[in-house]
C-alpha cells in the first residue's frame, strides 16, 4: 500500500510539475513571439513612415534633382522610379522594400533595401496586395502592410522672378499614394525559433533533474510511513494470531459450560460475540494480506466460475429461505475465469452474507453470473429498508450505515471485496434504485 502511495504522490509531483513547466514554457514562448510581432509591426510602420516623409520631402523642393537622376532615382522607360539602398547592419529598420503606387493603380516607385534574389517576383508580390483587400498579414518570409495617405504640398513661388519685390503666388499639390512595405522576418523568427529550442532543452533537462530528485526524496519521505505501516501490519498479525488462542478457550469452555448447564440466554451471547469476534480477527488479518498487494500470497489459476457460485448459492440458500427471504440466482453455464479461487469464493462470500444481514423482512435477494462480451460480470442485489446508505463510502473501511447498528457486522467486509476487485484490476460499484441495493464487479 505506501508503494502504492509512494508511486501516486511520485506520478501526481511529476504531473504537476510537467504542468507548470508546459505553462511556463509556452507563456515566455507566447509572450517572446507577440513582442517579436510587435517590433515587425513598429519596424512597418517607420518604414512607411519613412518613405512617406522621403516622398513629401524630395517633392517639395528637389524636382530639379528628379529628372536629372537624383533624389528619388533614375525614371525608367515606363516612368518607374526604382531606388536601391545599401541595407546595412546598423540600419535599425532591418531588411525591407516599399512599393508606392498612386490613384490610377500605378507602380510609381519602389525602394529595395533588401538582398533580394529577384527583384522581380518582389514587385509581383507587392502589386498582389496592393490588388487584394487585406491590408496586412504574413507572405512568404515577409510580414507586410498596405497603407494609403493623402497628404498636400504647398510651393510658394514669384510672379516675376526677376523682380524681388514681386508678388508671391502658393500653390497647393496634392499627393495621394498607397505604400505597400514588406520587412524581411526571416532573423527574428529564427530568433523565436532558437528561442523556444532552447527554452525547451533547458525545460528537459531541469524535468529530468527535478523528477529524479522527486524518485529519491520520496525514498526518504516515505521511510517512516513505510516503517510505521510495516509495524502495523505485524501488530496486526501478531495480535490477530494472539486472539486465537483465547478466542479457542472461550469457546472451549462454553461448550463444557453447555454440555453441564445446558443453552442459556447468556452462552448464546457470549457464543456470537466469540462468533462475531473471530470473524473480524479473520478479517483483519485479510485485509492486511491484501494491503500489500503481493501476488504471490495469491497465484491465479483458470478454475470454474459458475462451478464455485452455484456452491455458494447452494450453502446460503437454506439459510435465506430459513430467514424468510426469496433467493434467486442467474448464473451461466461453462463460465471459466483465471483468478484467486480462494478470494473470488470470498468475494461472493461477503456478497452473500451483506445480502443476509441487511435485506428487510421477507426481502428478495439476487446473485447472477454473467458473460457479456469480453468481460465477466457479478451482480448482487438485495431489498433494503434504510435508503441513508452512502453508497460512496460503503468500501470504506469500518464504515457502516447510521440505521444498520443491530445488525451483525464489523464494516470490514466490503473493503475486503474492493481489496480482492483491486487485486484483480476489476471495477466495483454500488447503487441504490426503488428501495434496492445493487453491488456490480466488472472483470
Amino acid at each position: 500500500m505506501i508503494r502504492k502511495l509512494r508511486l501516486r504522490f511520485i506520478i501526481s509531483a511529476l504531473l504537476s510539475i510537467l504542468l507548470v513547466l508546459s505553462a511556463t514554457i509556452a507563456a515566455i514562448n507566447v509572450s517572446n513571439y507577440l513582442k517579436s510581432e510587435r517590433e515587425t509591426t513598429r519596424l512597418l510602420d517607420k518604414v512607411v513612415e519613412s518613405e512617406r516623409e522621403s516622398i513629401r520631402r524630395q517633392n517639395q523642393g528637389y524636382w530639379g534633382d528628379y529628372y536629372r537622376g537624383g533624389g528619388m532615382g533614375i525614371p525608367d522607360e515606363t516612368g518607374h522610379i526604382y531606388k536601391e539602398s545599401d541595407p546595412g547592419k546598423d540600419d535599425p529598420r532591418g531588411q525591407y522594400f516599399v512599393a508606392v503606387y498612386d490613384t490610377d493603380g500605378n507602380s510609381v516607385y519602389t525602394n529595395f533595401h533588401i538582398i533580394s534574389a529577384d527583384k522581380g517576383s518582389d514587385q509581383e508580390m507587392a502589386n498582389e496586395i496592393y490588388n487584394g483587400t487585406v491590408t496586412s498579414g504574413v507572405k512568404d518570409n515577409y510580414r507586410y502592410k498596405k497603407a494609403h495617405y493623402k497628404d498636400v504640398i504647398k510651393y510658394q513661388y514669384s510672379t516675376n522672378p526677376m523682380d524681388p519685390n514681386a508678388e508671391m503666388v502658393e500653390v497647393e499639390y496634392p499627393l495621394e499614394y498607397t505604400y505597400v512595405a514588406f520587412v524581411d522576418t526571416t532573423e527574428s523568427m529564427h530568433g523565436v525559433t532558437n528561442y523556444i529550442t532552447n527554452s525547451i532543452v533547458v525545460a528537459v533537462i531541469s524535468y529530468t533533474v527535478l523528477a529524479a530528485l522527486i524518485i529519491i526524496s520520496s525514498h526518504f519521505v516515505f521511510k517512516t510511513s513505510e516503517e510505521s505501516y510495516r509495524k502495523q501490519k505485524a501488530f496486526i498479525t501478531n495480535a490477530s494470531h494472539e486472539l486465537k488462542t483465547p478466542l479457542t478457550i472461550i469457546n472451549t469452555d462454553l461448550e463444557i459450560l453447555k454440555m453441564d448447564n445446558g443453552d442459556s440466554e447468556w452462552t448464546d451471547s457470549i457464543s456470537d460475540q466469540v462468533r462475531r469476534l473471530t470473524m473480524m480477527t479473520n478479517q483483519l488479518v485479510t485485509l492486511s494480506k491484501l494491503d500489500e498487494g503481493n501476488m504471490k500470497n495469491y497465484p491465479f489459476t483458470t478454475f470454474s466460475l459458475s462451478r464455485l457460485a452455484n456452491e455458494s448459492v447452494d450453502a446460503f440458500a437454506p439459510t435465506f429461505e430459513k430467514n424468510g427471504y426469496t433467493f434467486t440466482s442467474d448464473i451461466d453455464e461453462d463460465l471459466d475465469i483465471k483468478a484467486n479461487q480462494h478470494l473470488i469464493n470470498e468475494l461472493i462470500y461477503i456478497l452473500l452474507d451483506n445480502a443476509l444481514k441487511y435485506t428487510k423482512e421477507k426481502g428478495e435477494v439476487n446473485l447472477s453470473v454473467k458473460k457479456n462480451k469480453n468481460r465477466i460480470e457479478i451482480k448482487s442485489s438485495n431489498d433494503i429498508e434504510d435508503d441513508e446508505i452512502d453508497v460512496n463510502q460503503l468500501f470504506e473501511r469500518f464504515y457502516r450505515s447510521p440505521n444498520t447498528n443491530k445488525k451483525e457486522g464489523s464494516g470490514i467486509g466490503l473493503s475486503i471485496a474492493k481489496e480482492i476487485a483491486d487485486l484483480h484490476k476489476a471495477k466495483i460499484s454500488a447503487f441504490i434504485r426503488d428501495k434496492k441495493i445493487h453491488f456490480v464487479i466488472v472483470f
